[in-house]
């Protein structure tokens, strides 16, 4: 069987590292998989990934950059992450994308896919996967539609875009619509957004399907806490928080939850916080003496020893496609907090490997943090050996993979039951 994968993001990245995983681990199960995409350069050999060539990405990329010119120009320094389909790749003439049994668009956003990739598509007779990793693929142009809820009646008037009558939106939900053809089968990350798509109106007549993220579970252990948190220099007898993200500061990834609780606990001295991601000096101002960040975090040991550092890991976002960093937390043994209506549901039980508390509500996460707070040590350890185990077998690359395969066979035989 041959598949093709198609990419718009560098595999070192969050998605990217999920997609290479699920990759290998069907390579190790014979799968014949090639990556085709925007990735990184001097990948090996072995890993059957290829970038596109610079002559095909320079057009797109001088197109893309005055495309964020234009909406620099429009927004400010801080434009919306907005792109409808208007220029991308032409991905279809290439050998992989030829030769394949199956075509799986792995992450799909405008720069890479450009109108005449979606034209071929439509008219594909071999099936055509496409894994939703975000909103994108059912909305008129944007990533996360927040507290919007226009695609479900095909966009228009877009808060992003100032909320006056425009075309952009609403073209771009047709478009996608008129071009998902009869071979294409859907595969959302998470229930979450599997139930945002079936209320879509590009996707609400289609079969969606629900196989999660991967997490490559064998770079993440549960570490000695007292060693994790001398390597990191943190102090050793208090309780320590953890928490990341991208962007800290960001509205969607709870910005304003962290703020609380970082005013909460600022003279707390018997609690220290942990943070990594960028942002941290826009989230809070001066940060509190009691918080140590580390900025954004490349390598997976630095990862591995912030989450076994930490007796409880916070996740405040409002809005994910999946919680990536949840399942991280939870297979280094640490016991997480996570909100409801997102896709923290789907991780934690609740009392069991960690607590879901109101969506949006700062005072209930830092209530939850005393409740774990006020755990004996045995017990809170409990929980963190819950939490892996609840993980460590359920989201392996190898148990995706596993179910990428039995996909794929079905489509190929014509039982898509």
């Amino acid at each position: 069987m041959n598949v093709v994968q198609i990419v718009g993001c560098a595999l070192n990245t969050g998605a990217g590292r999920g997609i290479r995983a699920v990759h290998e681990a069907l390579l190790d199960a014979g799968i014949r998989s090639h990556i085709l995409g925007r990735v990184e350069r001097d990948l090996p050999e072995s890993l059957f990934a290829r970038r596109v060539p610079l002559l095909q990405r320079l057009p797109v990329g001088v197109k893309n950059r005055f495309y964020k010119w234009d909406l620099m120009r429009r927004f400010g320094e801080n434009p919306p992450n907005f792109h409808p389909i208007s220029h991308g790749l032409r991905l279809h003439s290439s050998p992989e994308y030829r030769k394949a049994d199956v075509i799986h668009v792995q992450w799909a956003h405008a720069p890479t896919l450009g109108p005449a990739f979606w034209r071929a598509t439509r008219r594909e007779k071999r099936p055509v996967v496409w894994t939703l990793r975000d909103m994108w693929p059912f909305t008129g142009g944007c990533h996360f539609a927040g507290l919007c809820e226009k695609y479900t009646s095909g966009c228009g008037q877009c808060p992003l875009l100032g909320g006056g009558d425009e075309r952009i939106t609403s073209d771009d939900v047709a478009f996608k619509a008129e071009h998902y053809g009869p071979q294409s089968v859907f595969v959302a990350i998470s229930d979450t957004i599997a139930e945002q798509a079936r209320k879509s109106t590009v996707l609400c007549e289609r079969d969606i399907r629900v196989i999660p993220n991967s997490v490559q579970m064998s770079q993440l252990r549960a570490m000695d806490k007292a060693q994790a948190r001398s390597a990191l220099g943190l102090p050793a007898n208090k309780f320590v928080i953890a928490s990341g993200a991208l962007n800290l500061a960001d509205p969607r990834k709870g910005a304003d939850i962290m703020r609380h609780l970082l005013h909460v606990y600022r003279d707390n001295k018997n609690v220290h916080w942990c943070l990594f991601g960028k942002g941290l000096a826009e989230l809070v101002d001066p940060v509190p003496e009691n918080c140590t960040g580390f900025g954004l975090i490349r390598d997976e040991v630095t990862l591995n020893q912030i989450y076994s550092a930490a007796d409880v890991f916070v996740m405040p976002s409002l809005q994910e496609s999946f919680g990536k960093v949840t399942v991280e937390a939870m297979a280094c043994g640490t016991p997480v907090i996570g909100l409801f209506k997102t896709p923290a549901e789907e991780i934690i039980s609740h009392g069991q490997t960690g607590w879901l508390v109101k969506h949006g509500d700062a005072d209930a996460v830092a209530a939850a943090i005393e409740t774990a707070r006020a755990l004996p040590v045995p017990s809170l350890r409990n929980f963190g050996v819950s939490a892996r185990a609840a993980v460590i077998d359920r989201y392996s690359p190898e148990a995706i993979a596993r179910r990428y395969i039995d996909l794929y066979e079905s489509l190929l035989s014509g039982d898509q039951a």
